[in-house]
């Protein structure tokens, strides 16, 4: 069974109800067996589907938002010179957002100090570095500039506190130069901490004119 609570606040008190799970989110969410590292990934892939619908028509044939597959990415692209497409996960663990992404980039950096799944590290394209954000910029910067690399995609989804250090995070990267000038991104505006939702709201929008600037 699972409870649904509502809080009454002149009384202060809490109704709580109980119900079997059939009667509740099952029949949209059929339990169903799957290899999903966890369900996180489907709010990312939702995003790039939707993008990918929306701008097809402005994307270049490199570009990590257009569906490649295994036999076309690498040295097999319409480019073969071309560098191969590096993405980061920030708040990667346990690895659903990682699996996705390294199904259509060469490679992914996956960033988080909490363990990441067995399956998703044993994959060759996938990279952990297990060390906060603040900490994996300055590490990442190294590895790319031997390599002569930098992010095409950076994607985060990271549980701050902080509603504002998801965006700190990737402007700064793009400061340190890791980010492609025309590199996609994909941060999920949110904070642990409540707020009502006229202030979130407001504190999202803050969040999302900081990035108008990035490649003005």
């Amino acid at each position: 069974t699972e409870p649904n609570g509502v809080h009454h606040e002149k009384s202060g008190l809490f109704i709580v109800g109980i119900a079997p799970p059939e009667r509740t989110v099952s029949f949209a969410l059929p339990h169903t067996k799957s290899d999903d590292i966890c369900r996180a990934f489907h709010k990312l892939k939702e995003a790039i589907e939707r993008y990918r619908r929306k701008n097809n028509h402005l994307l270049a044939s490199d570009t990590p938002f257009l569906p490649l597959s295994k036999a076309t990415s690498g040295l097999k692209r319409k480019f073969e010179s071309s560098k191969p497409i590096i993405a980061v996960d920030c708040g990667a663990s346990p690895g659903g957002w990682t699996k996705y992404l390294q199904s259509t980039c060469d490679e992914v950096y996956a960033i988080d100090p909490g363990e990441m799944d067995k399956s998703v590290l044993s994959l060759p394209n996938v990279h952990h570095l297990k060390m906060t954000a603040a900490k994996a910029i300055p590490e990442l910067r190294g590895i790319l500039a031997r390599r002569d690399g930098a992010v095409a995609l950076w994607a985060s989804d990271m549980c701050v506190h902080d509603i504002a250090m998801q965006v700190d995070m990737f402007l700064r990267a793009c400061d340190e130069g890791i980010v492609k000038p025309d590199a996609a991104f994909i941060l999920t505006i949110k904070c642990n901490i409540g707020h009502a939702r006229e202030r979130f709201d407001g504190l999202a929008e803050e969040q999302a004119n900081r990035l108008k600037v990035v490649g003005a």
